[in-house]
């Protein structure tokens, strides 16, 4: 493709980056052009199919060389924010898409967050649900009053035993309907769960990511919300207003009830049209040889370049999931001092949490070669197969 609007540059050429190129190369408006990559086989895979394009081993020589729109960082957590801010410093840069947590500590994440604001550069931060059409317009009928006044939140799940690596996309949706207001303060504790198995039972005093035990989160506009630990019969956001409720789970299907009399009355249904990736053939790879794209994906990178190309906000921004992590943060501060009240914004920024080895240090450094190239090499079907 030579006409295309926007020129993409790929840092991170593992599963995930191939993935969300993928995504890149099927939207109309976008290209990829070059990319970087540690190690030197799974770069030379990726710049062969994706055209043969220029590839690199460093990203500060690609950003000093290459000439581009939009930089796609498919990173671990320990250096997304410092390529961030890198990026925000090239010349002509017009996007940044990211993956999540967008970050370990709180400092991290402002740092990026402001050098994306201070150059109005858009920043999308993951392939999450709140890209998906079905989350918007769920809001849109919380908005035209469909359930009345909200009154509060359930979150349920809140990530499993990953609350900042994989609670960002609870959370984040659970802002959708709160107005994205600011948190004022939370309370509430971790249960031990660690993101990683092999570390064993961890507490309130470890900086690695586990499971939410319950929490409360007050926004500066008056909404509240409640956190849920694993919840077999629910795993999304439960919107509870004056006369209605409206869930929404993580397979994106969204249930509206009304009150009448006494009872609640199912009145409506939100079903997505089905996933490629779980209606595609038992191959499970398109016309082209790629693996089929999951919808979230798809719709995480369309909904990007739309921001982009027409200049209104990213539906998932760096912003909204630093906000996440801040809040995880937060309950498990509250945990620390006494199962408290902790007023946000937190003052000391230097507080993090370490996610799972696979996304802090990435599937490279946390699995055998063997493995890792293996599943790179297998989103594509070989020519021969």
């Amino acid at each position: 493709m030579t006409d295309a609007k926007y020129k993409v540059a790929v840092i991170g050429c593992g599963s995930h980056g191939t993935s969300l190129s993928r995504g890149f190369e099927l939207n109309p408006l976008t290209e990829v052009i070059c990319a970087v990559n540690r190690g030197q086989e799974g770069l030379d895979l990726f710049c062969e199919r994706f055209g043969g394009i220029n590839g690199y081993n460093d990203y500060n020589e690609m950003l000093a060389k290459e000439q581009f729109d939009i930089a796609l960082l498919a990173l671990p957590v320990n250096v997304n924010a410092e390529v961030v801010v890198a990026c925000t410093k090239k010349e002509g840069i017009v996007g940044i898409m990211s993956e999540k947590p967008i970050a370990t500590s709180l400092a991290e994440a402002d740092a990026a967050i402001d050098a994306c604001a201070s150059r109005s550069i858009p920043w999308a931060a993951g392939d999450m649900f709140r890209n998906a059409p079905e989350m918007w317009t769920a809001r849109k009928l919380v908005e035209s009053g469909e359930i009345g006044e909200v009154q509060t939140i359930n979150v349920y799940g809140a990530g499993g035993n990953q609350m900042s690596g994989q609670g960002c996309r609870q959370l984040t949706d659970c802002f959708m309907f709160v107005e994205d207001s600011e948190l004022d303060w939370a309370i509430g504790a971790v249960d031990g769960d660690p993101a990683d198995r092999e570390l064993g039972r961890i507490d309130e005093r470890s900086d690695n990511d586990q499971g939410v035990a319950f929490g409360f989160a007050q926004f500066k506009n008056g909404m509240t919300a409640h956190l849920h630990k694993n919840i077999a019969a629910k795993n999304g956001v439960e919107v509870l207003g004056s006369k209605g409720v409206l869930y929404i789970g993580q397979n994106r299907v969204a249930k509206v009830w009304q009150r009448d009399g006494n009872d609640l009355k199912l009145v409506g249904s939100l079903v997505p049209y089905p996933d490629p990736a779980d209606t595609a053939l038992a191959s499970n790879y398109d016309a082209d040889g790629w693996r089929v794209q999951r919808a979230r994906l798809t719709e995480s990178v369309n909904a990007f370049v739309e921001s982009v190309d027409k200049g209104t906000p990213v539906k998932c921004s760096g912003a909204d999931v630093g906000k996440a992590l801040e809040l995880a943060i937060a309950i498990r501060e509250s945990h620390r001092r006494g199962i408290v009240k902790v007023d946000l914004p937190l003052e000391d920024r230097s507080l993090k949490i370490i996610p799972s080895a696979r996304r802090y240090v990435g599937r490279r450094a946390s699995e055998s070669t063997e493995a890792f190239l293996h599943h790179i090499k297998d989103y594509k079907r070989p020519v021969s197969a």
